[in-house]
């Protein structure tokens, strides 16, 4: 239970625990004793959940408090008090926060909030490199989370959204995707005095692609696919998408390193498989708080408190196996979700459905879930005949045992014309994406999953961010696919009501058609397909707003600091 004192857009002072000091603040959200306050003055990612014992209202009582709301009213803001602290940017608009609270009490505001969720976690940005770099820009960043709250937040969309907190992952929902001596060197805990020891990893990295390094453990053969993996329990749709928040770096620790920590990155310090970064201290917290915080929002939906909702999580998740880090993944966040999901919930999620449309093959994904027949693995990326990161994606490569053909790759070859994943965004080098599709692009490749997730399971549908490095591409992208999660009665401007307008309007290139009339081929031995598919003369379109004419690309200089945004006050 909350105080009645403290109603949403209230302003007061908040504990900000970095500064060792209150600041005036919003209360955006409570729950039980908690509330999600944003600090005024302070980007988005510094909002947060704080205990209620941490907040201080104005004025000392309710009391006082009412009578001086009441002698404000309709005062101008410039007239309100500004004593107590504020972040840089200073004291924010008040009617903008009475604006949201007069939107959260409304019946709209409550069905919103009971239909749509966002999980975000300032731990999350904890994790960078200890270099302090100002030189070389690691493409996966904090900042890659603060673009994408800051897009939602300009583009109006925090209002409509139920704001839940993160946690850590357990040891033993970690140990659901992963072996033991993996979870015990990028998740130690105290009592731990096993030394780590895991077997090095093939140098398949995507930084190392841009700056080839020498790396010992270029010699070392790929993993092959598993044996056997955890049995999977229609349910659950989880969207692995492509791609921010900013942290302190702590102290250096006397913490045992992980044995593949061996290869020197282009800005001086040692990465995993040249291109990973790890802090000796934040990255296991934050890795840790990502599988956990998808963990949080997949409760909810399968308990019914939400319908569908966004992990805004990193580090990513999608090329981590389940014994080795690589491509700057620790835990497979998906695949220890989806297991988990299962675990918890046999009787209300029987199978669940992966769509992975980053630009790159969720090779740790497919791993993991190679045999298991009750989860469907479906991968769009690009492939280039096994010469583009990380080399693996075949459309041949369809699942075993019990799990065969319940893995599915869509593996383009020169398809510059449809492309999944926020690395699929325009403004990506090509070694990082190099394909061109639009924010309205990955809108409607969204608009699918929700009308899909409808038709199959009751609009369960869980989006969670995977790779995705140019900011403003993927800050853009993100708001575009977040925006189709909201139910329609939102009436938000970016909505699609339909995408049915969209289609059969451009022909995809002649690699494109080859990629999936070779995949229906390959997997016509599995699926019931339409004969037609298998036709020399069959042809698709793809809807022209897919690919980007005049954008990032051809624009005379591309800023890849994170960008600036008009300011808009208030949720």
């Amino acid at each position: 239970m909350h105080s009645p004192a403290i109603r949403m857009g209230d302003q007061v002072d908040a504990w900000k625990d970095d500064q060792q000091n209150y600041y005036r603040a919003r209360v955006v959200e409570m729950e039980s004793y908690m509330a999600f306050v944003h600090y005024e003055g302070f980007p988005h990612d510094q909002a947060c959940w704080i205990g209620m014992s941490n907040l201080r209202l104005l004025g000392g009582t309710r009391r006082r408090r009412l009578q001086q709301q009441q002698r404000s009213e309709g005062a101008d803001d410039d007239a309100r008090d500004t004593s107590g602290n504020y972040g840089p940017r200073g004291k924010e608009s008040h009617q903008s926060w009475q604006d949201y609270a007069a939107f959260y009490y409304t019946d709209d505001g409550a069905r919103a909030r009971n239909h749509t969720g966002l999980v975000q976690d300032g731990r999350m940005a904890l994790h960078t490199c200890p270099c302090h770099s100002k030189k070389y820009t690691h493409p996966e960043r904090p900042e890659r989370l603060s673009c994408i709250l800051s897009q939602l937040h300009h583009n109006r969309l925090l209002r409509f959204v139920k704001h839940l907190h993160g946690r850590e992952a357990t040891r033993r929902e970690l140990l659901l995707a992963h072996q033991f001596q993996h979870v015990l060197t990028y998740a130690p805990e105290p009592n731990d005095d096993v030394a780590p020891n895991p077997l090095p990893l093939k140098k398949t990295s995507i930084a190392a692609l841009l700056n080839p390094l020498p790396s010992p453990t270029d010699n070392h053969a790929f993993p092959p696919m598993p044996a056997s993996s955890s049995a999977a329990k229609p349910g659950m749709t989880f969207h692995g998408v492509d791609g921010v928040a900013t942290g302190t770096i702590s102290a250096p620790s006397d913490k045992k390193q992980p044995a593949e920590l061996n290869c020197k990155m282009a800005c001086g310090e040692l990465g995993i498989a040249a291109d990973t970064t790890y802090h000796p201290v934040d990255t296991a917290m934050s890795a840790k708080v990502a599988v956990g915080s998808l963990l949080n929002l997949v409760d909810a939906i399968v308990e019914g408190r939400l319908t569908n909702g966004f992990a805004l999580i990193r580090p990513p998740g999608h090329h981590a196996e389940d014994s080795g880090a690589m491509g700057f993944c620790f835990f497979n966040n998906v695949a220890v979700a989806a297991l988990s999901c299962l675990e918890r919930y046999p009787n209300e999620i029987k199978k669940i459905l992966i769509i992975d449309w980053d630009v790159h093959h969720g090779n740790g994904t497919q791993k993991i879930f190679y045999d298991n027949p009750n989860v469907l693995y479906i991968s769009i990326h690009r492939w280039d005949k096994g010469q583009f990161y990380p080399f693996t994606g075949s459309p041949d490569e369809c699942g075993t045992g019990a799990g065969l053909g319940r893995n599915v790759n869509i593996s383009l070859s020169d398809a510059e014309d449809q492309s999944p994943g926020f690395d699929a965004a325009e403004g990506h080098p090509d070694n990082l994406g190099g394909y061109k599709v639009t924010p309205r692009g990955f809108a409607i490749m969204t608009k699918m999953m929700v009308d899909l997730a409808q038709e199959v399971c009751e609009g369960r549908l869980v989006l969670t961010l995977e790779g995705g490095y140019e900011l403003q591409s993927l800050a853009a992208s993100a708001a575009a696919s977040v925006t189709q999660l909201l139910p329609s009665w939102c009436d938000h401007p970016d909505y699609l009501a339909t995408y049915d307008h969209a289609l059969n309007t451009i022909k995809p290139n002649q690699g494109c058609v080859d990629s999936l009339r070779q995949c229906a081929e390959i997997q016509r031995a599995h699926w019931d397909l339409p004969e037609h598919t298998a036709s020399p003369s069959f042809r698709f379109h793809l809807p022209v707003t897919w690919r980007a004419s005049k954008g990032i690309l051809t624009r005379p200089k591309r800023d890849k600091k994170l960008i600036k945004i008009p300011a808009v006050e208030g949720y």
